[in-house]
């Protein structure tokens, strides 16, 4: 179906979405540096907070005491007979050094994403690796006992941050603070390095100035209310690395511009809009987001229907929405509105550990994080970036740019045409999830999806771990979905309700055990997670001595994870056969 194919409704609200409100916003929000906690992020959050009571919505603002890291300058000395400087950045949550620095030997380690990648020893040692600094490089870079990290960017250098803990550290997490130095050279300095480092002659000295402390960040939100006692989140950061036009500013204008579009047809809403506005996302790991999924957990698990996440809207170049993030009881429904504005198939790829998803141990389902991305062209700092966004660093999109995450992220870098287009689809998504009377969740998919994952596990675990009685769940949960999805399409609006309860108490069910680790409660680190993480170690399981302590230990551990499992499993099944019950009485 095209744009004119769409029901009147549909076609108006994305005829008004306008380039004109969507620039004006950009560039109020992009004329100031929004570090988290900084004043100039508060004046952006004035800015959006004044907005939105204009449209008439309820807006609630509060103070977040986070763990927020500044990164404010770094050097790099090549020591020798050649001595010379070479321009680096530091990272948020890199350690500071003292006096003169630290200086050692450079050893070239490729990728460095394991504990020793070289397959020598690291420790004491100055690493150069290629791509972004990111949180996988450092605990690997840790564990190894590397003393500090050199990483080789693109023709740009690009800021990061290398904690790997997500939001505010707890007793659980704190020993996880990098104590890792790091910096970060362009590629043509990093082909320097790496001839010197290959040759085994090379040490350098590094000087890095962090500020990493306690700060009070904000979190907004705004609402409009719907005849239901349900909201749709939707939610971006406002923090930016520089000046970060795209990186988030065309984002916010984004959300801004679906609360007016919204906010005019606020009669005809089923459930409410909640827009929520982060701070520490780039400088504190999704700090404000976690905070919020911690503090008003009851009520976003007993109201939210789901999560839309805004990230980088309307870049330059960025003609790639087929590789956008879904789950896969969202994905039909995605690409739907892709489909439909942008004549493009969306392609089915897991979430990445990554863009303010804080809220799958509530159970929502989400949609969306980076919406569209440049055209692939091959190297290590875009396979990266790609695998952080959820494409595996395989696919056609190539990230968010060159300059993202740099000092261009400026006014210039946005494209009019493409900040549109992805509005419409934001627009779309929006507006069919407050309105719709059956809520567009196919778990059928979900189900699948588990199903063959846990045959995957199950044939790697043979006889060492049972998983009988889970492959009987998800085999029912297969059959059951299925008839879900039937009664769907045959319902009518006196079904709405009871079918809308299912689905809800479904992604309750399946979500926090197809996404996480920690459980509904807690969080993950930012790092790779599988699809159901609890069973995952089934694969280390098969390579072990079954005689071994080791063995013997990770084998309790399955046995402990498959009642987990099981447990979801059984109740989504639980919960349909009571809602198909209510609907044969």
């Amino acid at each position: 179906m095209s744009l004119g194919q769409l029901p009147a409704v549909e076609q108006q609200l994305v005829a008004e979405v306008s380039g004109d409100e969507l620039l004006r916003h950009t560039e109020a929000i992009a004329q100031w540096v929004r570090l988290s906690g900084s004043e100039d992020e508060a004046r952006a959050f004035d800015y959006i907070a004044a907005t939105c009571e204009g449209f008439g919505m309820e807006v609630r603002r509060y103070q977040v005491d986070s763990l927020v890291s500044w990164p404010q300058a770094a050097t790099l000395e090549v020591l020798g007979d050649a001595p010379r400087s070479i321009p680096c950045i530091t990272h948020a949550f890199s350690a500071s050094t003292a006096g003169a620095g630290i200086e050692g030997e450079v050893v070239y380690a490729p990728g460095a994403d394991t504990s020793d990648p070289s397959g020598t020893s690291l420790r004491g040692k100055i690493v150069l690796s290629d791509g972004l600094a990111n949180p996988g490089k450092a605990v690997g870079a840790e564990a190894a006992g590397v003393l500090a990290q050199i990483n080789i960017n693109d023709a740009h250098v690009h800021e990061m941050i290398i904690t790997p803990i997500w939001g505010t550290p707890t007793p659980q997490t704190a020993g996880l603070l990098p104590r890792l130095v790091a910096v970060s050279v362009n590629a043509a300095d990093g082909e320097e390095l790496r001839r010197t480092a290959r040759a085994g002659a090379l040490r350098v000295r590094i000087t890095t100035q962090v500020d990493t402390r306690w700060r009070a960040i904000p979190t907004l939100t705004a609402e409009l209310p719907g005849r239901e006692d349900r909201f749709v989140l939707f939610s971006g950061h406002v923090d930016s690395w520089h000046y970060g036009a795209m990186d988030n500013g065309t984002a916010n204008a984004t959300m801004l511009e679906v609360a007016r579009l919204l906010g005019g047809r606020r009669d005809d809403l089923r459930r409410g809009l909640r827009l929520a506005f982060w701070s520490g996302h780039s400088h504190g790991r999704y700090s404000a987001s976690t905070w919020y999924a911690d503090h008003f957990w009851p009520d976003l698990h007993e109201r939210c229907v789901a999560h839309v996440n805004v990230d980088s809207t309307g870049g330059m170049g960025a003609e790639v929405l087929s590789e956008a993030n879904p789950m896969a009881e969202t994905v039909g429904f995605a690409g739907r509105a892709i489909r439909e504005v942008a004549g493009q198939e969306l392609d089915y790829k897991r979430f990445g550990r990554a863009g303010d998803q804080s809220f799958w141990g509530v159970g929502l389902p989400s949609i969306f994080m980076s919406l569209s991305g440049q055209p692939a062209q091959g190297g290590a700092v875009e396979e990266q970036m790609a695998r952080l966004l959820g494409s595996g660093g395989r696919g056609r999109s190539g990230g968010l740019g060159w300059w993202w995450h740099t000092t261009e992220d400026t006014l210039d870098k946005i494209d009019r045409v493409n900040l549109v287009r992805d509005t419409r689809v934001y627009a779309l998504t929006c507006w069919r999830l407050c309105t719709e009377p059956i809520l567009p969740l196919d778990y059928h998919a979900t189900a699948q999806e588990l199903l063959g994952v846990l045959r995957d596990y199950a044939r790697q675990a043979g006889d060492r771990v049972d998983l009988g009685p889970v492959m009987r769940e998800a085999e029912a949960l297969d059959r059951a979905t299925d008839a879900l999805n039937e009664a769907r399409r045959s319902a009518g609006e006196a079904d709405a309700e009871r079918l809308n309860a299912c689905l809800m108490a479904l992604g309750r069910w399946l979500t926090p055990l197809n996404y996480t680790l920690a459980g509904e409660f807690d969080h993950d680190l930012a790092l790779s997670v599988p699809p159901i993480p609890a069973l995952e170690p089934v694969k280390r399981l098969a390579a072990l001595d079954p005689a071994t302590d080791e063995a013997k230990f990770l084998a309790t551990q399955l046995v402990r994870a498959r009642n987990r499992v099981w447990h979801g499993l059984h109740g989504a099944n639980r919960e349909i056969a009571g809602t198909l019950k209510t609907s044969d009485e």
